[in-house]
């Protein structure tokens, strides 16, 4: 029996924690939130809340880009990034 896939979701602010390291993760590719089920919220909410999870999101994708992880692209206006890992 293999083990089970590692998620490719993450959000923000569990990279930003240091709850989450993608060091060791075994895919290329990932995504990034700016966390579990936010969506509905900030669809909802003022462009504060929009402004501080795009902040969230772009701080995760830098501290990526510096532990070998590269931008695809950004979609949902900031609210989510797409990454690979470029080196090992």
């Amino acid at each position: 029996m293999s083990a089970p896939r590692p998620p490719r979701w993450f959000a923000a602010d569990d990279i930003l924690s240091g709850r989450v390291s993608l060091d060791a993760y075994p895919l290329r590719f990932i995504y990034v939130t700016a966390q579990p089920s936010e969506g509905v919220r900030i669809t909802l909410a003022g462009p504060a809340t929009i402004a501080a999870a795009v902040d969230r999101v772009l701080s995760a994708a830098e501290l990526l880009e510096g532990r070998g992880w590269q931008v695809v692209c950004f979609e949902q206006r900031g609210q989510v990034a797409y990454l690979r890992r470029v080196s090992r």
